[in-house]
């Protein structure tokens, strides 16, 4: 049965050593796909400019409470200050659910901004760039003889 999901049963993993853990703090987070185009306009386009995809990237921006002494948030700005990828893990939906949507993918931290502002907790808004394709799996509904 369909059903609506709300934000807060998504959540960002990273991947440390074997293990997939949480990231600490999680508030908002935005998957981004794009695809770029190249021009294919011929003689025969009547007039029209024509298109078809061709590159695509992805990225995640997350916002997140910077937690102390939480290992993911360490292992996170570590990644970033070393310039290394992680892996990253996103489940949309319940594991076995029908339609769930889990994207998996290699990416970078390409900003990492810490926020201390004086009224809210201190706070990191960082983005990741996909350095491999995302891996886009959706579920299929059990099939019943």
């Amino acid at each position: 049965m369909a059903r609506k999901i709300t934000g807060a049963e998504v959540l960002l993993k990273v991947k440390q050593g074997e293990e997939l853990i949480a990231v600490a703090g999680q508030q908002g987070m935005t998957i981004n796909m794009s695809a770029d185009t190249m021009d294919v306009t011929d003689k025969t386009s009547g007039g029209w400019k024509t298109y078809m995809p061709s590159l695509k990237d992805w990225s995640i921006d997350q916002d997140v409470f910077y937690t102390v002494g939480d290992e993911s948030n360490k292992l996170l700005l570590d990644a970033f200050v070393n310039g290394e990828t992680v892996i990253v893990d996103v489940l949309a939906g319940k594991e076995s659910e029908a339609g769930a949507v889990h994207f998996t993918g290699e990416a970078y931290i390409t900003d990492f901004p810490f926020e201390f502002a004086l009224d809210n907790a201190a706070s990191v808004s960082m983005s990741l760039s996909g350095a491999s394709a995302l891996t886009i799996e959706v579920t299929e509904a059990p099939v019943t003889p």
